[in-house]
């Protein structure tokens, strides 16, 4: 979870008059010191006007005479640094204010001072575990994943087992049987597709819905293909080579790009609109796999929403199909399903190593007529 967190220039004036207010805000830092540029995020107006105030106050007599106030703002400016975000107001807000303009246009989980001294609703031990879905509900997860969306201008979706959830490419040999047709699936293939048609839907629309940049908004979807998974087909296209096996082998990629199009559905036309590319990359970050034990293998297997501006990410395990509009929570029973934040570096960078591999390239397939005979 990404909390606003909101500081108002008036309270940061009246802190040597209220010093039970300075020493409490204290606290409160050194309790989310190790996630402070995890877990909160300043929000200004398009104009800096927050940030041109605590400047101002930072260089104000009254800082100078009482340095509890510049030692707030020093607090608040390491975070500006790193989770900070310009939402354009339609109207002038007032700047001691804006936690209201927030709530007008549906953030609930506001860190707001000093009101949260008598509402302290974020548990540090509930930050770090993952959310198991059969024992959460439907607006609990959005507004999870939706907390991290809200204030960026561009999100990633990134499932490497996508082309295999939405198609039947993991269950053929012959490229010429590859479909993604309901009606020429099998049954679990066909169930796989389902979820993945409600996982697109709800999370861009919701995405989309949350936002505070709409008309900016661009959303990426990632996914990968794996060699490995190929073997039987390339096998196969490459002993039974013609024309039309060949061509499909090479724009097999197209094809997975355009089945994920397919995917997202058409109720929501208006959100649907900010989908602005589907990259199918290469699962390995060089292409290929070594065997050499000296060599990392960077392969693609966290499924996760992200964004980068932020640098922030929530793992979604088991994919995009978090979702189940039959179920009574409105999402996937299963145990294994869950979502979780990251917080730590490493696992940032899991999340999103995808960008960096290639594009992905098929295997090479000649056509028989491209042999000459050797006598």
């Amino acid at each position: 979870m990404l909390y606003p967190l909101i500081v108002s220039p008036q309270f940061i004036m009246n802190i040597p008059d209220n010093e039970e207010n300075y020493e409490r805000f204290v606290e409160f830092y050194k309790k989310y010191k190790d996630v402070w540029i995890d877990i909160f995020i300043i929000i200004d107006d398009d104009h800096n006007s927050l940030i041109e105030n605590y400047k101002i106050i930072y260089a104000s007599d009254k800082a100078l005479e009482h340095p509890e106030i510049r030692i707030i703002l020093d607090i608040l400016f390491k975070l500006k640094k790193y989770k900070y975000s310009n939402v354009k107001t339609e109207e002038k807000i007032d700047i001691n204010n804006i936690s209201k303009y927030l709530k007008d246009r549906g953030v609930k989980k506001i860190v707001e001072f000093p009101n949260y001294f008598n509402d302290e609703f974020i548990n540090l031990k509930k930050l770090q575990p993952k959310v198991n879905l059969y024992n959460s509900d439907y607006h609990e997860v959005i507004e999870e994943i939706c907390s991290i969306t809200r204030f960026s201008k561009k999100v990633f979706l990134n499932d490497a087992m996508i082309p295999y959830c939405i198609s039947n490419l993991q269950k053929i040999q012959d490229i010429k049987d590859l479909s993604d047709d309901p009606g020429k699936l099998s049954i679990i293939d066909k169930k796989n597709l389902h979820y993945y048609k409600i996982g697109f839907k709800h999370l861009i629309k919701n995405i989309y819905d949350t936002n505070f940049f709409q008309n900016e908004l661009e959303i990426y979807i990632y996914t990968t293909l794996h060699n490995s998974k190929l073997k039987k087909i390339y096998k196969y296209c490459k002993e039974n080579n013609d024309d039309i096996r060949v061509e499909m082998w090479e724009n097999l990629s197209k094809y997975i790009s355009n089945s994920v199009k397919k995917c997202i559905s058409s109720e929501i036309e208006k959100s649907k609109n900010c989908v602005k590319e589907i990259f199918i990359k290469q699962h390995f970050k060089d292409g290929k796999k070594y065997n050499d034990s000296n060599k990392i293998n960077f392969e693609v297997y966290d499924r996760s929403i992200f964004v980068l501006d932020l640098n922030c990410a929530i793992e979604i395990r088991k994919g995009i199909d978090l979702f189940d509009e039959k179920s009574d929570n409105g999402l996937r029973s299963d145990s294994g399903y869950y979502i979780r934040n990251y917080l730590e570096e490493k696992e940032l960078e899991n999340a999103r190593q995808i960008i960096e591999h290639p594009d992905y390239e098929p295997r090479k397939v000649y056509k028989s007529s491209n042999f000459q005979l050797r006598v």
